[in-house]
């Protein structure tokens, strides 16, 4: 069966000696792999047609019951060349779309994905951004793959946390919890400035500035929950963050 998508290149390594796999985050078929046959030939019609970063149309023959199907046509839509002009952002970028990479199996992704990760590769071509657009980014990623809590409201007796009110994030049950319910479990502390800032960021509202140990808080609670329910590495997530903190 052969398939059309709009489709984002997270990763590329060589297959033999002529070809390519090419793994996509598509709009409409989640996480996928390509066989990108004789691309690395002198006269291969997909040359300067894909790179990382880039968003396609792409083309495929879909072969049932095997995660790697035969790319057919590629044509770039978004290019992106801020990447090769701006190191910085070309990093955090690279950081950006392994966490997607690394997050998600192959098949259906959520509803969003898709659009998250096209709008903040968009984000970061227009310009460099401050250090509180990774925790966002992550916050929102998190959020779609059902990972992390209501930052309102207690997980357990659903009472009111948008206040002063004392509460504590349960990483390993992606919950929040008020102090009452929170008494028999292990947690990290979530102070009510960095629960207000999180709904900011859900909300789009980001101010252009945290405070130092808001920010601090907001990026250790993000990446609580990255390395105990999506299995990522600390070392990339520091290396993007020390990038953007030294702009």
């Amino acid at each position: 069966m052969i398939l059309k998508d709009e489709a984002i290149a997270l990763r590329m390594y060589p297959f033999g000696n002529t070809s390519r796999v090419i793994v996509w985050l598509t709009r409409t078929y989640g996480k996928l792999a390509t066989l990108a046959k004789g691309s690395q030939r002198d006269r291969s019609l997909f040359l300067g047609q894909v790179d990382l970063f880039y968003t396609c149309e792409i083309l495929f023959y879909a072969r049932e019951n095997r995660h790697l199907h035969i790319l057919k046509e590629c044509a770039p839509l978004a290019t992106r060349p801020a990447f090769r002009r701006d190191w910085r952002a070309c990093a955090v970028a690279s950081y950006a779309v392994g966490l997607f990479d690394r997050a998600m199996p192959f098949g259906p992704a959520p509803v969003g994905f898709h659009e998250l990760l096209s709008d903040s590769l968009e984000r970061l071509a227009a310009r460099t951004p401050g250090p509180a657009f990774l925790p966002r980014l992550e916050l929102l990623l998190l959020h779609e793959l059902s990972l992390a809590p209501r930052w309102d409201v207690c997980t357990q007796c659903h009472a009111d946390l948008r206040g002063e009110a004392p509460a504590r994030l349960d990483v390993a049950h992606g919950a929040l919890l008020c102090e009452a319910c929170a008494t028999s479990r292990r947690g990290r502390t979530v102070s009510p400035a960095a629960r207000q800032a999180i709904r900011q960021m859900l909300t789009g509202q980001l101010p252009p500035s945290l405070p130092e140990r808001v920010f601090r808080e907001v990026r250790a609670l993000m990446g609580g929950l990255l390395e105990h329910h999506a299995d990522l590495s600390s070392t990339p997530r520091d290396i993007a963050f020390r990038i953007l903190a030294a702009g």
